[in-house]
């Protein structure tokens, strides 16, 4: 997983600064980088480019609906001529037929007063009866009228009254008063009369009637106001095609452009800060949770700047997808974005809590870039939170295609649960499996970018991952194999470190992989002059004795700075270099220092001209890793080691330690110690504890021969 060719990274290089690299100040700075960046980038997607355009100009450009809007112009239109076609609203005015009848009233009573006048000729007495007789009466029926007996005239009466009641008290329009011939015939046909009785009652009723009818003026509007809203929104489609490049542009698809705020008039300002600030709420949340969850990434800059590129390089995919969806691409590929690739990546380089976090951060981006739609939240949110299962015991790099395949396996779920949830029919069950295929495509895409930029970003943040570890921990690495052949004692001790540290860093929550690493690596600075240091001295002669205290101080602490030097030429990451230079810290070589002093009596040297150069552990890995060195060493040396004995020389070695100052860089607690003393015991009984001394076979038999 590391890249052979680079013994530094460019970032680490350029965070050489401590104050870059691990300062406040710089760690804000990456955070509003981020933010800013992350609007600059997706700000596209929720405000969508804008057109100077008139009605009447040609368009030079293509353009489709990038979201879903109602169209103001056909909703209005289609709400228009529903309202239209809803009939006015009339009130029967009850006037109408009292003044009918009080016509008829007149009428009658004037018919009779002029029949008690025999002295009129027949001409004045219709003359004095017209005066009182509706104006459309003729002249002939006034005659009939004062010529006929009583009991017909009494029969014409009541029958006028009857019929004109009958009509004016339901609706009579005045559609109505053009067919009124044939409606009031339509009455006359029940009477009991004759045809001649008939003409004369019905050219009586006809000369009365009026509409009744009076036109409702709010009962109208209200109606037609019901048929308007009964009429749904007429939308448009998001992908709808609204102006085609050379043709001219009407009104219709000006009010369609302006329904889709596509139209260059005044800034939407209110977009703009409203999505800034949604931005920073979701970038303050992250960073929340970094700190208060005291992960690496929170001390270290060159992380946070990993982080900050890989969700801004996933915040690029979103927006190629959604560019690509605004040219004319189906809005499905949304679903073949693969937004798993950064949880795996984030997974392997920080682990599965800022992971989560992290996937569900950029899915909210998705959903935000298409139009904050249901399923475009969920399909992304599952699928990586799988691949965020899948990654949480890394053992090789099979772990990424089995990831994508899961990923693969929950987008195609999803989002077939998703089309059924919305659509709630069987319908589009084509448009269905293209969807399928896209999330497939997605989730396997995200295995196959995750496992080509993984060694990439390896490289350039000096970072290393579980997989390197696993790598580096493989006794066949080069400078493993160096060490068992040249330096074989320190080889030995490496791996008991390696299995003291590992123990340790699990029961105080460490990372056991880096602990175990560290260890292994942490001394091979003793090659270049393995001789000198006592787990290589097998013959029993000891090179020290023939060199000054202070020569021995130097080549003793050198194997530090020559490890470092190795570690970079085989170019291992950060993390095990830091172990190597920090597991001495600055403690003091006593046993060279003592021998200085019983050389030169008269002169007593500077007890800090021994210590080693440092610096002391940041981290609790590099704490580890310096205890189990000393104790190991201390343990070997042991004549007879007992339990008692060893939990006794191990809490003096802490004690020491905290006492000289070597635990206040890194943040260790008296109970991690404490747990450290436990999880030492439990490995070192195993390794060095009490054998039965079995008798010399030989001897037996020697014995046995002579009894």
């Amino acid at each position: 997983m590391i890249n052979p060719k680079r013994s530094k990274s460019a970032v680490t290089t350029l965070l050489k600064d401590y104050n870059l690299r691990f300062g406040a100040r710089f760690r804000i700075a990456i955070y509003l980088f981020l933010t800013f960046v992350l609007f600059f980038t997706l700000v596209g997607t929720v405000l969508p480019e804008r057109y100077d355009l008139s009605a009447g100009q040609v368009s030079q450009v293509t353009i489709r609906a990038p979201i879903d809007a109602v169209d103001t112009y056909a909703t209005q239109a289609a709400r228009q001529a529903a309202a239209a076609l809803v009939p006015p609203r009339y009130d029967i005015n009850p006037a109408t037929e009292q003044d009918a009848l009080a016509a008829l009233d007149r009428l009658f009573n004037a018919v009779n007063i002029v029949r008690g006048e025999p002295t009129l000729s027949p001409d004045t007495a219709v003359t004095q009866v017209r005066q009182s007789a509706p104006r459309k009466l003729p002249s002939a029926v006034i005659a009939a009228l004062l010529q006929m007996p009583p009991s017909e005239l009494t029969v014409v009466s009541s029958d006028a009254v009857r019929i004109v009641q009958q009509l004016l008290q339901a609706s009579f329009s005045a559609r109505d008063m053009e067919r009124a011939s044939l409606i009031v015939d339509q009455q006359l046909v029940t009477l009991q009369v004759d045809e001649q009785l008939r003409v004369i009652i019905g050219q009586i009723v006809l000369s009365v009637l009026q509409p009744n009818l009076v036109y409702n003026e709010v009962l109208t509007q209200e109606a037609r106001l019901a048929a308007e809203r009964s009429v749904p929104d007429v939308w448009i489609n998001r992908g709808d095609v609204i102006v085609r490049r050379g043709q001219l542009i009407t009104p219709t698809m000006m009010s369609e452009l302006q329904d889709l705020k596509l139209l260059k008039t005044q800034p939407d300002y209110g977009i703009y800060i409203g999505f800034f600030f949604f931005i920073a709420l979701l970038v303050l949340a992250t960073a929340a949770f970094i700190q208060l969850r005291s992960l690496r990434i929170s001390r270290d800059n060159v992380y946070l700047l990993l982080y900050s590129i890989v969700i801004i390089f996933s915040a690029g995919l979103i927006l190629l997808a959604k560019s690509a969806v605004d040219v004319g691409v189906p809005p499905d590929i949304s679903y073949a974005l693969p937004i798993a690739m950064a949880s795996m990546m984030l997974a392997m380089f920080f682990g599965s809590s800022l992971a989560v976090l992290s996937s569900l951060l950029l899915s909210i981006l998705t959903s935000a870039a298409f139009g904050f739609e249901f399923q475009h939240f969920f399909t992304p949110l599952i699928g990586a939170l799988g691949a965020v299962m899948a990654m949480t015991r890394v053992q090789h790099r099979s772990v990424f295609m089995r990831a994508g395949f899961l990923t693969a396996l929950l987008n195609a779920c999803t989002i077939i649960v998703m089309h059924f949830i919305l659509t709630s029919t069987d319908s589009g069950l084509h448009e269905l499996a293209f969807e399928v295929i896209y999330g497939i495509v997605g989730g396997l895409l995200s295995s196959v970018l995750t496992i080509g930029l993984m060694p990439f970003l390896e490289t350039a943040f000096g970072v290393v991952t579980h997989m390197g570890l696993l790598e580096l921990a493989n006794p066949n690495h080069p400078l493993l194999r160096r060490l068992l052949l040249e330096a074989p004692g320190t080889y030995h001790h490496s791996l008991i470190v390696g299995n003291l540290a590992e123990s340790a860093a699990e029961a105080i929550g460490a990372d056991p992989l880096i602990c175990r690493v560290g260890a292994y690596y942490h001394d091979v600075g003793k090659m270049k002059r393995p001789l000198f240091f006592v787990e290589n001295q097998v013959s029993g002669e000891n090179p020290h004795d023939k060199v000054s205290p202070n020569l021995s101080y130097l080549i003793i602490t050198s194997h530090v700075t020559d490890g470092l030097k190795m570690l970079e030429e085989y170019k291992l990451p950060a993390p095990v270099r830091d172990i190597c230079a920090e597991h001495h810290g600055t403690t003091v070589l006593w046993y060279f220092y003592n021998k200085a002093v019983e050389e030169d009596k008269h002169h007593t040297p500077d007890v800090d001209q021994y210590r080693y150069p440092g610096p002391r552990p940041q981290s609790k890995e590099a704490a580890i890793v310096m205890m189990c060195d000393a104790v190991e060493a201390s343990v070997r040396s042991m004549g007879k080691p007992t339990p008692q004995r060893i939990e006794a020389l191990i809490r003096k070695i802490m004690k020491d330690r905290l006492q000289d100052g070597q635990l206040d860089q890194c943040d260790i607690t008296f109970k991690d110690l404490e747990r450290m003393v436990e999880a030492f015991m439990r490995t070192l009984q195993g390794i060095y504890h009490e054998r039965i001394e079995y008798p010399d076979p030989a001897k037996i038999v020697d014995n046995h021969s002579k009894g």
